[in-house]
């Protein structure tokens, strides 16, 4: 698989820029960020928020065809108790930076001309004019992806904090000189715990978004000395030195290996006999399951997983297996729902309560790699951690006072149902995994011929769907949103309606296209937590 990262380079270094001083900061970084209403009274006492990165709604519903369950996850469907989950529709985009005339700033030697920022945007009427109107930019003449849709750092942003910032931006404006106050810190200053677990990297984009700021998502060493140096009481995921993506034994090639673990001498401090920080630091398998099942107890964790990438996203050479992609998993890490479950068995101590951000973080990788066996894989190990999350709440708390929160950051790949357009290159998906034939699979405006839009199609569980990639960036797709417990009902106050993405997909799951903005997430959330 190509580099993911690169997918970034560009704004990583327009990021790293010195870009305008803050009397510029624009009017937009409020402009859709509503405040829920107070006088409804409700409030929760824990807030678990589950984002699985990069799946829109015809990725959630290729997993959920596969798995047999649209429509009946267990987070779809009333609970015993009687309480029903809201579902929405949820725009998600950023903004981009601008020069004075208003002309969108895409090269790096054009920094100097920064000027402001305007919102990418989402417009239900205009939308389904076009099909590539959810990736225009990809395109001749302007060729400069990110610039009509979201990356994490800033989705993660407007989800964390309720603020819109460019493209690379973690918690802060887009300038990089205004930090922002995010819902970990606003709980913890409420007394209570929180924790940021991921299938990713500890310190990428989503799980830094939890507590860091930063006017780069790449500055991973920092991000994760922000996190360690921070009130948050577990840190979860992978990134670890000595391991590569299939979990076997290395050694570290150089300093650069450290760098999601906060750098060589941070991680030393980790895992050497004095606790840094009061963290108790866990890497092996049975560790994370000792703390799942309540064997293990701890104040703080810090728990890399013995992998330096995805827990399963990325590993190569391991025996066939009965899997989407036909290969077995790597059985010496923990899968997402055990290190869920150890979060909040920790965090569940805390008699104030708490926030949690779990995120499913390589499915965004996924989709990059148009890999659609491993994106269902790594969707499915989400959904099995819903299904923990929700047993442990049932168990341990309810849903008077649990407010549990599913979505996505943004969509990745442009999956599409089969059909959807017509390859010149011949054949609708890539067929083997050779970089060409997957590049040659996606949409080129210019050469292919699109037919109409198309959700995946359902080919009975246990199968793939019919779909299509088109693209290998992000796109401005709408991704959906579950929520259920108090101040689900908040989310009704912010909604607009794209009529025609509840024709398309929201049969399986009752939605009938009612949508919010991501900023509306974070609002709802600090509105429960008072």
């Amino acid at each position: 698989m190509r580099n993911w990262l690169a997918v970034f380079a560009v704004p990583a270094l327009i990021f790293l820029a010195s870009c305008a001083s803050t009397d510029t900061v624009s009017d937009l970084q409020t402009a859709s960020a509503p405040s829920a209403n107070s006088e409804t009274g409700r409030s929760a006492k824990n807030v678990i928020l589950m984002v699985s990165d990069g799946a829109g709604f015809n990725g959630w519903l290729a997993a959920d065809y596969y798995q047999g369950l649209a429509g009946r996850q267990s987070y779809q469907v009333e609970r015993p108790d009687g309480t029903m989950p809201v579902v929405y529709g949820m725009t998600h985009d950023a903004l981009n930076l601008i020069d004075a005339s208003g002309n969108l700033i895409t090269r790096i030697e054009d920094l100097p001309s920064v000027a402001g920022a305007v919102e990418q945007g989402y417009d239900p009427t205009t939308r389904w004019k076009r099909f590539e109107n959810g990736f225009p930019n990809d395109f001749a003449p302007l060729n400069a992806p990110y610039t009509s849709y979201t990356d994490s750092a800033a989705a993660g942003t407007a989800l964390m904090s309720g603020r819109k910032t460019a493209n690379g931006r973690v918690n802060v404006d887009w300038s990089g000189q205004v930090e922002f106050r995010t819902i970990a810190e606003i709980a913890m200053e409420r007394d209570r715990s929180a924790g940021a677990v991921a299938s990713v990297m500890a310190s990428h984009a989503t799980p830094a978004a939890v507590i860091a700021k930063n006017a780069s998502r790449n500055n991973y060493e920092d991000i994760f000395t922000e996190m360690v140096e921070s009130d948050l009481r577990v840190i979860m995921g992978a990134g670890h030195p000595f391991y590569d993506a299939s979990g076997a034994s290395i050694e570290p090639e150089d300093e650069e290996a450290f760098q999601f673990v906060g750098g060589e001498e941070t991680f030393d401090a980790l895992t050497g006999e004095a606790e840094l920080n009061g963290f108790t630091f866990i890497d092996t398998k049975s560790q994370f399951e000792a703390l799942a099942s309540g064997q293990m107890t701890a104040d703080r964790v810090v728990g890399i997983a013995r992998t330096n990438s995805t827990l399963q996203a990325q590993r190569e050479g391991l025996a066939e297996a009965d899997t989407p992609s036909g290969m077995a998993f790597n059985d010496d890490v923990p899968d997402l729902a055990t290190m869920s479950l150890g979060a909040l068995n920790l965090l569940g101590e805390d008699a104030n309560g708490f926030f949690l951000m779990i995120e499913g973080g390589a499915v965004d990788w996924m989709g990059h790699a148009n890999d659609m066996p491993r994106f269902i894989e790594e969707q499915i190990d989400f959904n099995l951690a819903i299904d923990a999350v929700i047993e442990w709440v049932e168990a341990n708390s309810s849903w008077d006072e649990t407010l549990l929160i599913i979505t996505s950051d943004h969509e990745t790949g442009g999956i599409w149902g089969e059909g959807t357009w017509t390859n010149s290159q011949g054949g609708p998906v890539a067929r083997d995994r050779r970089e060409e034939t997957v590049r040659s699979a996606r949409f080129d405006p210019t050469e292919d011929a699109f037919n109409q839009f198309l959700a995946v199609q359902d080919r009975g569980a246990g199968n793939l769907p019919g779909y299509q990639f088109a693209s290998g960036n992000h796109t401005n797709e709408l991704v959906p949103l579950w929520a259920i417990g108090p101040g689900s009902e908040l989310f009704a106050e912010f909604t607009r309606t794209d009529v025609q993405a509840g024709e398309l997909w929201g049969a399986p799951y009752g939605w009938t296209g009612e949508i919010i903005d991501n900023t509306v997430v974070f609002r709802v959330m600090e509105e429960v937590l008072h």
